[in-house]
């Protein structure tokens, strides 16, 4: 599954996946398109008249299922035209700064967020200055490239990183397309939940599992449960050793940072969590749990094996918790309900891998 769109507006089509078949409905006949490609449409003073990202495919998973002993959903988020969920929070951020008369973007990202926000500033027809810290592959920064983004290569993390974005986007006209920190985003991030609820027709899952870098899915993704009336289904807060800055500020009982970022996911790569995700530990029920870099790379290659998806290990991590005792230890505990009949898990997405990566990881993990 690569992408899905319709060329016309008179059909409202979505679509739910199993293990065996594609199915599309249309309901009620209205005019709201999966997705409309800005080139395909029309841009009226730069600005698609439809979202930047897609409807993205849930999966339900026979495999997992099984393996999980209830019904296990994949929300295929990597099947974005940017290659992971980011493109819903940025392209609205981006589409709102065009309304406002916004002439170039800056974005800071190890990876994701930049190739999103270049996608988007291509769609819109306007230039971006991507920062990208010193960890970013090389062949990420070639991709950004051929989005026609201008890259510059500063810090060692991606905090450092955010600093030179900030000075270039202090100029007139130009916006900065923060990676995971700002109202908009979580507002775009929020869809997948309203696309979540209407795909599973009725049934309201009984956990919902999300990687952690900055924050900017969860927040999404809680804005969005709350909208739906899923206040009381708790969320999974997936990292990675290394990179667990939501975790620590779960043990400290405050908005804290980390020392430094060490570990192979990325994509997670932030010190500090956004000051939002640090106030949604007290306003819903959201479980924090750290797996090693050796799990999530491992989910990581266990997904690809039993569903043909290819993922980086920040979003291994969400996915680890299927293929580890993760959510048996959590029922264990009392902090889930001793049966589960529906778990959904964000299938983040992410651009910072291919075949050769996974032969690495499988080399330096003895996988």
């Amino acid at each position: 599954v690569t992408e899905f769109w319709h060329k016309t507006q008179t059909l409202d089509l979505f679509w739910t996946l199993d293990s065996s078949r594609l199915s599309q409905e249309s309901t009620a006949g209205r005019t709201k398109p999966v997705r409309m490609m800005a080139s395909m449409n029309g841009v009226a003073n730069g600005e698609p008249e439809f979202p930047l990202h897609i409807e993205t495919p849930l999966l339900k998973s026979s495999k997992l299922s099984e393996r999980c002993g209830a019904n296990v959903w994949l929300k295929l988020e990597n099947v974005q035209n940017s290659g992971s969920f980011k493109a819903r929070g940025l392209g609205l951020l981006a589409k709102k700064a065009v309304r406002n008369g916004c002439t170039r973007f800056v974005s800071s990202s190890g990876g994701n967020a930049g190739l999103a926000a270049a996608y988007c500033a291509k769609e819109l027809g306007l230039p971006i200055t991507v920062v990208v810290p010193q960890t970013t592959p090389t062949f990420i920064v070639d991709k950004l490239r051929e989005e026609g983004a201008e890259v510059e290569v500063v810090g060692k993390v991606w905090d450092e990183a955010n600093v030179r974005a900030l000075e270039l986007a202090a100029a007139p006209g130009c916006q900065l397309i923060h990676p995971f920190d700002h109202p908009d985003i979580w507002e775009g991030h929020s869809t997948i939940v309203t696309e979540l609820q209407r795909q599973l027709r009725g049934l309201t899952p009984d956990v919902v599992i999300v990687s952690v870098g900055g924050g900017g899915l969860m927040n999404g993704v809680l804005q969005g449960m709350h909208q739906v009336g899923w206040e009381e289904v708790p969320l999974v807060a997936m990292e990675t050793t290394g990179a667990a800055s939501l975790a620590a500020c779960a043990k400290a009982g405050e908005w804290v940072e980390l020392d430094d970022i060490t570990s192979i996911a990325r994509c997670l790569g932030a010190k500090r969590v956004s000051k939002r995700s640090f106030e949604w530990l007290s306003q819903h029920p959201v479980i924090t749990q750290v797996v090693a870099d050796k799990e999530a790379v491992e989910a990581c290659i266990n997904i690809a094996d039993d569903h043909r998806l290819l993922v980086p290990p920040a979003c291994g991590a969400s996915l680890a918790a299927l293929y580890s005792d993760t959510l048996p230890q959590l029922q264990k505990a009392g902090k889930l309900p001793p049966s589960l009949s529906n778990i959904v898990v964000i299938v983040c997405g992410g651009s910072g891998v291919n075949l050769e990566t996974v032969q690495q990881w499988k080399q330096t993990y003895n996988l």
